[in-house]
């Protein structure tokens, strides 16, 4: 596996950033549900408004240690691509590892986007559609992707 491509190392980064501001938005929404229900509703008592504040930040911490610092490190390890005259070879997975191999000669149609985020890292997706399906080689630079899409091109 010498020869396979990662991920950009701003991947990391990115999907830390993502999971954080995820985390933020679900823990305004609890905090929101939780002012409205005391101000206005009075649907639940306080014990419970109280127990459900302590789970909902339980959760949230755990899903911040999980989605924030483990997830990119392990997606970092293991996602690889690589590109040669005949086709492309994608390894991606988090708990079931795949490798994807799709001949260029298959390949119908190459989409290169960015997220908000992405585009503060200069970084992007490819989206390799073909009929059996699609495959994605995520968060490479932009340099890179569009000199994937120009790679796909010629060597069809």
């Amino acid at each position: 596996m010498n020869d396979f491509k990662q991920m950009h190392k701003e991947g990391k980064k990115v999907m830390t950033l993502r999971s954080t501001i995820l985390s933020a938005i679900i823990l305004a929404i609890l905090i929101i549900v939780l002012i409205v229900n005391t101000l206005w509703l009075d649907l639940l008592s306080k014990k419970v408004c109280f127990w459900i504040a302590i789970i909902g930040i339980a959760v949230i911490i755990v899903n911040l240690i999980i989605a924030s610092i483990i997830i990119p490190r392990y997606k970092y390890l293991i996602f690889k691509y690589k590109l040669n005259d005949e086709e492309i070879i994608v390894r991606k997975g988090l708990w079931f590892i795949s490798t994807t191999k799709i001949p260029l000669f298959r390949i119908q149609n190459v989409d290169i986007q960015e997220g908000i985020i992405m585009r503060k890292y200069n970084l992007a997706n490819v989206n390799l559609s073909t009929a059996g399906g699609n495959a994605e080689i995520i968060l490479v630079s932009k340099q890179e992707a569009n000199i994937i899409k120009q790679f796909i091109r010629d060597n069809k």
